[in-house]
């Protein structure tokens, strides 16, 4: 499970919120959004809201699932950029890369030298 924390602002100039969906490669190549849902009505996901004092901004945490097979996208609206979208978690993607998992491996075992019982214990743990 994945953990995203995200800030929108629903009204106004400069505004945005959070769609679900995928992309899709049209038949002249480009590329194109294609929304399904959003994100607290999705039954998959779990998601968390709070609104500011005055409703102005709203912060999102949203837990995906491992295998949730789409998108989850912030769309920005204003008059001088009308539809700009930022990818906050695709599918087949990590929150956590191979190197810093390896990172992580070789920290423990620093934090664990001179305690040889406990390095082969996270060696066994950590082995892939």
């Amino acid at each position: 499970m994945q953990r995203i924390e995200v800030t929108t602002k629903p009204n106004g100039a400069g505004r945005n919120w959070l769609e679900v969906g995928s992309f899709e490669v049209d038949a002249l190549g480009r590329k194109q959004w294609v929304k399904k849902n959003v994100p607290h009505q999705e039954s998959k996901l779990t998601v968390d809201r709070q609104y500011t004092e005055r409703g102005e901004m709203i912060d999102w945490i949203v837990i995906i699932p491992e295998n949730y097979p789409f998108t989850l996208v912030k769309v920005s609206y204003d008059r001088l950029n009308p539809k700009k979208l930022e990818v906050l978690w695709e599918p087949g993607t990590s929150n956590q890369t191979e190197d810093s998992r390896e990172i992580k491996k070789k920290r423990a075992l620093e934090l664990a030298a001179g305690n040889e019982e406990l390095i082969s214990l996270l060696k066994e743990l950590l082995a892939d």
